[in-house]
Order: structure tokens, then sequence, then C-alpha cells
């Protein structure tokens, strides 16, 4: 399926921006390209809007870069007509930096992704990924993964949700790798991955920082808490101060112990207000009428608490609910 895309998108893409197909084309009898006429031909812009848009476009000396841009576009899946007008916008400049190169490197990402769609997050996630080389670079970075033990769909997976990974001298993502084995989450477990996202996105100052204000609120020791972090790596992407508020609010309000809450991990990545305390209130009401907490519990309680579920629908707008009459 993917070879058939190739085929229908990408490789006429890459013919169209063959400098040598356009070597007689749209040039006057002196061999000069000359861009209105350019802009009709190609584009199919009348030539009053061509002399316009010519004026955007003053140091366009050859078809090669805007072809690139059209074909580019195209494949990207932007339709010939938009890739056109892309163009010939006074804000086409940034456009026209797209070279056939970058076409290329697209080719590369798609048969290495998938889909366009997942092409298109990853570039989301990093632009630098199509400015990037990819044979001395992106290539050496994938065969390092896959040697730490990841799946090629892992490491896809990677590449769409962190792409600048990608983009790093490889040297550099050995020492991620090596930060990431740190926190302690064997290379061959599914964290792994998010291991290697949270490295990447915090210095080891700032892992260290968080690591050590949770030792002190949650009064654990250091391997309890490198348990957690093995559990999940991301929850020291966590803000110290969300991390403060959530472990304030779990000894205090709700009455957990440290040592119960650092088994725990996963409370530290549900939202606090949107969910944490909307459902502590919602099991406080219902404790106090001698009720469980079940999934279903609003449903099933709604004839004995009244208002209970107008009042968790308020506590999960962030809004203080109206008290319950027991």
């Amino acid at each position: 399926m993917l070879r058939h895309q190739l085929q229908e998108r990408l490789l006429p893409a890459l013919r169209a921006v063959n400098p040598l197909h356009h070597r007689h084309l749209f040039s006057t009898s002196s061999g000069r390209f000359v861009v209105e006429d350019y802009l009709v031909d190609t584009c199919g812009l009348t030539p009053a809007q061509a002399r316009k848009a010519s004026k955007y476009l003053p140091h366009l000396k050859s078809p090669e870069k805007p072809d690139a841009v059209r074909a580019f576009l195209t494949v990207a899946g932007v339709s010939e007509a938009d890739a056109a007008t892309a163009i010939t916008r006074d804000r086409a400049a940034p456009l026209l930096q797209i070279s056939p190169l970058m076409v290329s490197r697209l080719a590369f990402y798609l048969s290495f992704l998938g889909s366009y769609d997942n092409v298109h997050t990853a570039i989301r996630s990093s632009g630098y990924l199509l400015s990037t080389h990819v044979d001395n670079v992106v290539k050496p970075n994938i065969e390092l993964l896959l040697q730490c033990g990841l799946t090629p769909r892992d490491v896809a997976t990677l590449c769409s949700r962190v792409g600048v990974l990608f983009t790093e001298e490889p040297e550099r993502v050995k020492e991620m790798v090596a930060r990431a084995d740190k926190l302690g989450v064997p290379r061959n477990a599914g964290m792994f991955k998010r291991a290697l996202q949270t490295v990447h996105n915090l210095n080891p100052r700032t892992i260290s920082a968080k690591m050590d204000f949770l030792k002190k609120a949650l009064g654990c020791s250091e391997s309890e808490l490198a348990i957690a972090v093995c559990q999940i790596p991301t929850l020291l992407t966590t803000s110290v101060g969300k991390l403060g508020r959530t472990v304030e609010f779990l000894k205090v309000d709700v009455g957990l112990e440290p040592g119960f809450i650092v088994r725990r991990q996963r409370l530290f990545i549900y939202g606090l207000e949107k969910r944490l305390i909307p459902r502590h209130y919602v099991i406080k009401v219902l404790k106090a009428k001698g009720l469980r907490f079940t999934e279903r519990m609003l449903e099933r309680h709604k004839e004995s608490v009244p208002g209970l579920a107008s009042a968790y629908a308020a506590a999960c707008a962030g809004k203080v609910p109206s008290e319950i009459i027991l």
C-alpha cells in the first residue's frame, strides 16, 4: 500500500522538481527564466495576476525552487491549486527554501513512518526533520535506538512524538540513552521510550531537583522513588508546583500515607482540579451516606443523593460545588 502511495504521489513529484525537466521551459528566446510566464503557464494565473505576484518573487531565477515547493505541498496533501497559490503569496519566501533534497527526505519519512498523517505529526513535532541530514544523523539515531531494544514501531512512535530527538547528533543521543538508563527503566520495557522522551525534555539538573523534591515531600527513600520513576518516568515532566500541590492534597485532604502515594505513582499524572479533587469530593459525600464509590456511582446514587451529579460536574469544571444536604 505504501509503495503504491509513493509511486502515485511522490515519484511524479520528484520527477517534477528535476531541473533537467524544465531546462527549456518558461524562458525567453535568450534562455532567461521569466517569472511571469512561469506563473501563467504553470500556476494558472492570469497575466495581470502574474505581474502582481512577480513583485514578491524578485530573486527567482529558475523554476527549480517553486517546482520543489509545489511538489512538496502536493505530496503533503495540499491540492495542486492551493500549492500553486502558496508560491504566489507575498509571504512565500520561506516556502521557496524547500529544495528537491527536502522532497527526497520526505520520501524517507513516508517509508519509515508509514503514512502521511504520521509524517505530518512528526514534522509538527520538529520542523528540523526536513533540514537534517538523513544518512549522517537520522539513520544512525534510528539504528542506535533499535540496538537499545526498541522495536521499529517504538522508534517510529518516538519520532512522531519527539521528532527533534532524531535531529540531534548521534553522540548526544547516546548520552540521552545513558541518562535514560540511570532512571532505571529497562531498555526492553515499553516505558523506555517514555524515559528517552523525559531525558530529552529535561536536563540532568532539573531531573535531580525534582527527585530531591519528591523524596523530601513524600519522605521516601531514593530506592522507593526510583521504583516509581521507573514505572512512569514522565511524572518527572510535571512541574514542581503541580507535584507539590498533588502531594499536599493527597496527604492533607485525602489522608493518604506517603508510602501509599509513592506506590501509586499514577496519581501524579492525573489532573488535580479535573479529576482527583472532584472524585475525592464525591467519595467523601458517598462515604457520609454509607455508600461506595463505583464507576456508575452517579447514576446509581442519583435518587439517594440528590444534586450529586451536578456537584460533580461543577467540581470537574473547576467551580466550588454547592453543599449537598446529607
